[in-house]
């Protein structure tokens, strides 16, 4: 592809992922400079096309920056930084766009959506559930019109026997599985912007003890979501046939496996965050599986059809990326710069008003996040502001992995039950239902209950922790 052809802004936000990875693993300042400022071009250039949420985000940045200007001493430095964590998090999501470009053309994806809605009543929210989880982690959001709309076209009334109420029982437990699946990646994923969030905002967060710790609170979810979906349509009596043709979703998995793995071993041996190795990783391993996909071209051909392939769609999901990156960027922004007028003594005041002992105090932060996102707060903002405010519990007596582990809890059952979040909104749309019945009646109890979860893990590893060193 000609240079020509290729929009300015994608190059923006290329030169984004490259000064944000320069500047995690160099230090060099200008490195940062240039991801802040290649950021703030990208989201100026695509201003005009931005869409309602994202300019309710970047102007509610503005106003921060406004009034950091105004209120705070040295509002420069203040303003620096949050830009550099904006471009860091909007670099994150940009190299993620790159696996979903692969993901999106790779007949393998489409086998194991294929499987996954296949399933028998008996397996339909296990295997859906966990299946969405699994490709969640290359497609992100993808993941859910992919698979949601597979269930739509294959969940139809001839499919049913004639009767409308089963379609309806099977859509919504399909969908609940889906959305569950995708939200429960984010407690866990390195690629995800929950964990690069949290890494960034909570101190003294080692991602070696986080991330196995974070695998078993999805785990936890997980099978609290498909006890729930078992207790209110008990499997028949009579046995489900296999569905069979596992193995395009050992090999996704596997493929995943090698991403993260790739991505763990980069960041040790640099030193760096996983999030940063992730965005390290990422861009090449979309480049090798679309060389995959080009295989019958040689290894040559192979390449360099993958290479142009790449930069094809690049060309135009770049671009397209403004509404995501001005909502994303936008609240990392805010959130930083709100969370510089909460002082340390601020804090104190703060926590010897409420007189909650710590780990309570812990716990109710949790909840604060869960309970915002209900009224249109991003988590990102509130994780941001809180995890920043309250950062140093340690010395209260509060390892940084339980807040930690709890804020990234709150935020995947936050969104499940947020009416203004892109998931629950993706799904309500397909589903053809309001989507309060998707964050309220599909998703209430498993929210409320998983609320009560999160809080008896949080106390869990409060105790548990200081006993495994």
């Amino acid at each position: 592809m000609q240079a020509r052809c290729f929009p300015i802004s994608a190059f923006a936000l290329l030169a984004v992922v490259v000064g944000s990875s320069l500047d995690a693993v160099t230090g060099w300042q200008w490195a940062a400079g240039l991801a802040g400022a290649s950021f703030a071009f990208y989201a100026l250039m695509e201003l005009p096309r931005t869409g309602r949420r994202g300019l309710v985000m970047l102007a509610a940045a503005g106003l921060a920056a406004l009034a950091c200007l105004a209120l705070r001493p040295a509002p420069l430095a203040i303003l620096a930084r949050a830009l550099e964590r904006a471009a860091a998090l909007a670099g994150l999501f940009t190299a993620l766009g790159f696996l979903r470009e692969a993901a999106e053309s790779s007949p393998l994806v489409y086998d194991c959506g294929g499987l996954l809605v296949r399933q028998p009543p008996g397996r339909r929210y296990l295997v859906l559930s966990w299946g969405g989880h699994l490709v969640s982690l290359v497609l992100n959001f993808g993941v859910l019109s992919l698979l949601g709309t597979m269930v739509v076209r294959g969940n139809t009334v001839a499919a049913a026997g004639g009767d409308e109420g089963v379609v309806a029982i099977r859509t919504r437990r399909m969908m609940t599985a889906l959305l569950r699946g995708f939200a429960t990646m984010t407690v866990w994923s390195p690629l995800s912007v929950s964990f690069a969030v949290t890494q960034t905002v909570v101190h003294g967060l080692p991602w070696s003890r986080l991330l196995p710790l974070q695998m078993g609170l999805a785990l936890l979810l997980q099978l609290l979501g498909w006890l729930m979906d078992r207790a209110a349509y008990p499997p028949a009596a009579v046995p489900a046939p296999s569905s069979g043709g596992w193995g395009a979703l050992v090999r996704l998995g596997l493929l995943v496996a090698a991403v993260v793995a790739a991505s763990v071993v980069v960041a040790e041996m640099l030193g760096v965050r996983l999030t940063t190795g992730a965005v390290l990783v990422v861009p090449w391993a979309a480049l090798a599986w679309l060389v995959v996909q080009h295989g019958a071209e040689g290894p040559a051909g192979a390449l360099v059809a993958a290479g142009d392939r790449l930069a094809r769609r690049l060309a135009v999901s770049l671009p397209n990326l403004r509404d995501e990156l001005a909502v994303v960027g936008g609240a990392m922004f805010f959130g930083t710069v709100l969370a510089a007028f909460i002082t340390p003594a601020v804090t104190a005041r703060l926590v010897g008003a409420l007189g909650l002992p710590p780990l309570a105090l812990t716990i109710l932060l949790a909840w604060v996040v869960m309970g915002l996102a209900q009224v249109g707060l991003s988590q990102i903002v509130t994780v941001t502001l809180l995890g920043s405010a309250l950062a140093d519990l340690s010395r209260l007596g509060v390892d940084p992995l339980v807040l930690a582990s709890g804020l990234m809890g709150a935020w995947a059952l936050s969104a499940c039950s947020t009416p203004v979040g892109a998931a629950t909104l993706t799904i309500a749309r397909l589903a053809d239902v309001p989507v309060g019945t998707v964050a309220r009646a599909w998703n209430g109890r498993y929210v409320l209950g998983g609320g009560l979860l999160l809080a008896a893990w949080m106390a869990g590893l409060h105790v548990l922790l200081p006993h495994l060193g």
